[in-house]
């Protein structure tokens, strides 16, 4: 009887093994879905990140803000009117001429890069009339 008895004990312990195994497999395939969605959240976050190479830029406008949610990261080389250019059409502006740009009331040459403007990390670049009046 004692054989039996280690016999169906074991049975039981094999099929505890085996429930306990195919709840570790679902624990672990949802850590790996948890994983890879903290991964992806990661890059895209880090995609509007500003780096040595890059300025995260943001445009203050009279109509608003350019881009609507983040920061564009952008390449410090590149000059800063190709994203002035981008909020323009963005916002459908159709005159922004004697339009100027400021970084804490600093003015800034839009024709230069953000290095050659001495801007790096997050800026935000504040665009419009010298003297108010709207550009719409």
């Amino acid at each position: 009887m004692k054989l039996q008895d280690d016999l169906s004990q074991a049975e039981d312990d094999l099929r505890q093994a085996e429930t306990d195994l195919a709840a570790a497999k679902k624990l672990e395939e949802a850590a790996a879905r948890k994983i890879e969605t903290a991964i992806h959240d990661i890059r895209k976050a880090e995609e509007h990140r500003p780096d040595a190479h890059h300025v995260a830029v943001e445009i203050a406008t009279t109509s608003g803000f350019y881009p609507k949610e983040h920061a564009d990261r952008l390449p410090i080389t590149q000059p800063v009117v190709q994203e002035l250019e981008r909020a323009a059409k963005a916002f459908e502006l159709t005159d922004t001429t004697g339009w100027v740009a400021s970084v804490d009331k600093r003015m800034i040459d839009p024709r230069l890069s953000y290095a050659q403007n001495r801007l790096e990390g997050c800026v935000v670049i504040d665009w419009g009339p010298a003297e108010g009046g709207g550009g719409v």
